[in-house]
């Protein structure tokens, strides 16, 4: 790895969780649901979309670039791990409807933003 992108991927990667630290620590738990989670999961979701779309559509995205949002920022700011602790955290105090209201919201509104995002691209 060159140090250009290792760069690109250090200076994404401290800004993409000090966004994730300050957009979590914002919001509130609501009801027992992670917000601030589902929201930087969403974020991270939408930026990668919008990323693939521009290449897809055939915009160029030098390398630094693809290596700051994609294993750096978005890599840094998406927290899935803290979304599958969280979720495993619901589940042991048995409450299974948040713990799957929280699977389904994370995985369905993820997948639609990186479809959003690709189609932005688009434009």
């Amino acid at each position: 790895m060159n140090v250009r992108i290792a760069l690109s991927i250090a200076t994404g990667g401290a800004l993409g969780a000090l966004i994730r630290f300050y957009l979590a620590g914002i919001l509130p738990v609501y009801r027992d649901f992670p917000v601030g989670t589902l929201l930087v999961n969403s974020l991270a979701s939408l930026i990668l979309g919008y990323l693939y779309g521009l290449m897809f559509w055939g915009f160029y995205v030098s390398s630094d670039w693809r290596a700051f949002f994609g294993a750096g920022f978005c890599g840094s700011l998406s927290t899935f791990s803290t979304f599958s602790y969280e979720t495993f955290s619901l589940i042991r105090e048995r409450e299974y409807l948040i713990a799957g209201i929280n699977i389904v919201a994370n995985v369905i509104i993820t997948i639609m933003l990186v479809f959003v995002g690709f189609m932005l691209a688009r434009r």
